[in-house]
């Protein structure tokens, strides 16, 4: 887990690079969509996850989304966000603001922003590569998340997947999150 301290406006976060917290939730369904783009090789396995703190003055500012993306060799991206409940265990290590209470899982409310944001970012860049891309990690505050807050989570993992974040140091990290919110 690398810490994320200087993103600026208040902002924080955590991110890790193919070592991801254990985080198990029932999976109560799977949205799915699959976009077309350009073959590109891509020969490595990545997993991440990044947990996100956007204001502390805002209400709705907290996610934490965990992906892994297993390259493939046609020309198609296939994502699947798995679902859980609205409620599910409570997670104790978190940078939530301290009066939220923070569950594991990703709400059907959420997961739909989580498909749709990783869908308009894969189709904006040409650069990403085909294969299967899972959200399968997640949290999500009480009171302090929102649609927002996991879009804009969705979208630096995205973006991050294609920048091969595994060679990045803690600076690069720190902008490049940054940059993107």
């Amino acid at each position: 887990m690398i810490i994320l301290d200087n993103l600026g406006q208040f902002r924080r976060g955590r991110i890790w690079i193919n070592d991801l917290p254990e985080m198990r939730y029932k999976v109560v369904d799977n949205l799915t969509s699959s976009v077309k783009v350009k073959p590109k090789n891509y020969t490595r396995p990545t997993s991440l996850a990044l947990e996100l703190l956007l204001s502390r003055r805002d209400m709705s500012n907290y996610a934490l989304l965990g992906v892994k993306f297993i390259p493939g060799n046609d020309d198609r991206v296939n994502i699947t966000v798995n679902v859980g409940e609205d409620e599910d265990e409570l997670l104790n290590d978190n940078i939530a603001m301290k009066s939220d209470n923070v569950f594991v899982g990703i709400p059907l409310e959420y997961a739909e922003a989580v498909l749709n944001s990783a869908v308009n970012v894969i189709e904006e860049t040409s650069q990403f590569p085909s294969g299967d891309l899972e959200f399968y990690i997640g949290a999500h505050g009480e009171s302090g998340s929102s649609k927002f807050s996991f879009s804009k989570v969705t979208e630096v993992i995205v973006k991050l997947l294609i920048s091969a974040p595994e060679s990045k140091n803690t600076n690069e990290l720190e902008t490049f999150v940054s940059s993107n919110l």
